[in-house]
C-alpha cells in the first residue's frame, strides 16, 4: 500500500493546496526527495517557472542566496516556490535564515524543505520546521508492508504489473530500504517492457533473492503443504533475524484470516485487515481466500490450538526448528485425520 505521506502528497496536489511551509523529511532519501521535487514543480506556474523556482541544496547555498531567494515577490505569477534540499546540511547562519523566513513566510510563497533528521536529535531547527507548516515523514515501512507497498507503487509510479510472488522475493532480498527498492522497480519494470514483473524475471535481475521467502513459506503452511514447507525450513531459518517466534506470530495472524476468508471469502478478509489498521496485508486476500478452501471450521480450530501450543513452546525454550518442525508434523496428522474423516462422512 501506498506510504501515509503518499498520499497526504497526493491529496496536497489534488487540492492545490500550495501555501506556506512544507517540511519533507525521513530516511528514505530518494523517496523524499522526489515527493519535494514533486510538489514544488506542481505549486509552480509552468509559464513562470524559470523566474518562480528557486532550487538550493543545503551543503552548498550560501545564507545570503537563500534570504534573498525568500524575500524576493513572485514575478508575473502569483506564486513563488524555494525547494531546499539536505537542509540538514545547512551552516548554523543558514539554519538561522529558515528559522526567521518560516515565521513570516508571505502567503504568495512556497517554500518546500526536505532533510534527515539525525537519529536523537533534539535541535531546535527541525522542531520549528514540523510547527511551521505541513509535515509529511517518509520512514521505511514494516515487513508485512513491503510487498504490498512493491505491488502498488510498481502500478502507480512505472505502470507495471508486479505479481505477489515476486514483490514477496524483491522484499526478501532488498529488505526495507524504500530508496534501494524504489531503483530495483525501476530496473524491473524498465526489463518487463510493459510486461508484468514476474518471480522469474525477479531472480534474474535482483541480487541476493531466496529459494524461500518468509511470506512464501507462510503461505505454504496456510495451504497446508507440509511436507514442503518442512523441507524448505532449514534455508529460511538460515536468513538473518528469522525466528520461531516471528514466524509463528505471523503464521496465527494467516490461519486466523483463513477463517474469516471461510466465513466471507477475499472481501470479508479486506473489510477486516481495514478494521484492524492492517490494510497494508490486502495485498494477500486473495490468496488467502484460496487457501480457505483448503480448510474445514473443525480443522481450522484444531490448527489454531497446535500453533499457540507451539508459540508458548518456543518462547519456553525449545529451538525455533525444533518447535517449527513439531510444528509442521501435528499438522500435518490433523490434516490427514480431517481426510479420513471426510472419506468415512
Amino acid at each position: 500500500m501506498s506510504l501515509p505521506a503518499d498520499r497526504r502528497l497526493e491529496r496536497i496536489i489534488e487540492q492545490g493546496e500550495f501555501s506556506g511551509v512544507f517540511f519533507l523529511h525521513g530516511e528514505a532519501a530518494r523517496l523524499r526527495d522526489d515527493a519535494a521535487r514533486r510538489l514544488a514543480e506542481a505549486a509552480v506556474v509552468p509559464a513562470t517557472r524559470d523566474f518562480n523556482l528557486d532550487v538550493f541544496r543545503g551543503s552548498d547555498v550560501t545564507p545570503e542566496a537563500l534570504a534573498s531567494a525568500l524575500a524576493m515577490p513572485p514575478v508575473m505569477s502569483p506564486r513563488r516556490v524555494i525547494l531546499l534540499f539536505d537542509a540538514d546540511r545547512l551552516t548554523p547562519t543558514g539554519r538561522k535564515v529558515v528559522e526567521e523566513a518560516v515565521g513570516k513566510l508571505p502567503a504568495d510563497v512556497t517554500f518546500v524543505v526536505a532533510a534527515k533528521i539525525p537519529d536523537r536529535s533534539k535541535a531546535a531547527f527541525y522542531r520549528k520546521l514540523k510547527s511551521a507548516g505541513t509535515e509529511l515523514e517518509w520512514k521505511s515501512p514494516r515487513d508485512g508492508e513491503i510487498p504490498g507497498w512493491l505491488i502498488e507503487r510498481a502500478r502507480d509510479r512505472f505502470g507495471a504489473e508486479l505479481t505477489a510472488s515476486a514483490a514477496a522475493a524483491l522484499a526478501d532480498a532488498v529488505g526495507a530500504d524504500l530508496g534501494v527498492l524504489e531503483a530495483e522497480l525501476e530496473k524491473l519494470a524498465g526489463a518487463a517492457a510493459g510486461g508484468a514483473i514476474d518471480l522469474a524475471l525477479v531472480k534474474s535481475l535482483v541480487p541476493n533473492t531466496r529459494d524461500v521467502n518468509r511470506w512464501e513459506w507462510i503461505d505454504e503452511v496456510a495451504s497446508r503443504e507440509y511436507a514442503r514447507a518442512r523441507l524448505r525450513l532449514p534455508d529460511l531459518l538460515a536468513t538473518p533475524n528469522e525466528s520461531a517466534v516471528g514466524l509463528l506470530v505471523a503464521l496465527i495472524e494467516q490461519h486466523l484470516l483463513v477463517g474469516v476468508a471461510i466465513e466471507g471469502g477475499a472481501g470479508l478478509v479486506g473489510q477486516t485487515l481495514d478494521q484492524a489498521g492492517k490494510a497494508y496485508m490486502k495485498w494477500k486476500a486473495r490468496t488467502i481466500a484460496g487457501q480457505a478452501r483448503a480448510w474445514t471450521v473443525a480443522e481450522l480450530d484444531h490448527a489454531l490450538v497446535v500453533l499457540l501450543e507451539a508459540d508458548g513452546r518456543a518462547k519456553t525454550g525449545a529451538s525455533d526448528r525444533e518447535a517449527l518442525e513439531e510444528l509442521l508434523l501435528r499438522l500435518e496428522v490433523g490434516r490427514r485425520a480431517g481426510h479420513r474423516l471426510r472419506a468415512t462422512a
